[in-house]
């Protein structure tokens, strides 16, 4: 009697078993799905604003790198020759031009160890940046090569090239200069976001009170 007890207690609970079906909540699962996806999204936009600011430091310091080596190859070659005075003023000039080059880039660097997304609101003044300071280095060693001494001993293509340095290093500093401010007003305009969260809302309120003041005059007439 108790295995036949036992024997229909086994074979109703398989029957139960067997009765159990998976039920799938179709909208719980496209929520869950649709949230993975902005995650991810989120994750790759991440990944590349990263890499973006990496890639504008990358581009701040090749130019660093240009402009001080322009500037060694310079004096370096002009102190195996006979320097004029006409020579000493743009040289001087150039020293100038090239220590406030580096003090900006100095004030950029720092604004950006604090908030380097900053950075992404620069991207294409970094990228001329970049370009002018390669070209710099590029043009100044190519010369310096080529015609060795007899250019700098040459009064009129040495102040022709000087003058062109000159003027290339005043361009790099305008860019800096671009840079330095479209981060400071980047970083003051999201300090000011940030300040008033409900700056949106406020402005959505005040189009919604002016659209009910219009139909009211408007049902009024």
């Amino acid at each position: 009697m108790k295995n036949l007890i036992l024997l229909l207690l086994l074979l109703s609970s398989c029957i139960q078993l067997h009765a159990q079906r998976v039920v799938i909540d179709r909208k719980h699962l496209a929520i869950v799905n649709e949230n993975g996806a902005v995650r991810l999204s989120s994750e790759m936009a991440h990944t590349a604003q990263l890499k973006g600011i990496g890639e504008r430091l990358a581009d701040i310091k090749l130019n660093l790198g240009a402009v001080a080596l322009s500037e060694e190859m310079i004096y370096r070659s002009l102190s195996e020759v006979n320097q004029g005075l006409r020579d000493a003023l743009i040289v001087r000039d150039i020293g100038q031009i090239a220590a406030g080059i580096f003090s900006q880039s100095e004030q950029i660097l720092a604004l950006a160890r604090d908030h380097p997304q900053l950075l992404l609101f620069a991207e294409e003044s970094c990228r001329q940046l970049k370009s002018r300071g390669m070209r710099l280095v590029s043009e100044v060693g190519e010369l310096a090569l080529k015609e060795q001494y007899g250019l700098l001993l040459d009064q009129q293509k040495r102040d022709a090239l000087l003058k062109k340095i000159s003027l290339e290093l005043k361009v790099i500093r305008a860019l800096l200069y671009s840079i330095s401010k479209t981060m400071y007003w980047a970083k003051v305009n999201g300090l000011l976001k940030s300040a008033n969260p409900y700056g949106g809302f406020i402005n959505t309120d005040r189009r919604l009170a002016e659209q009910i003041l219009s139909n009211y005059k408007t049902l009024k007439r």
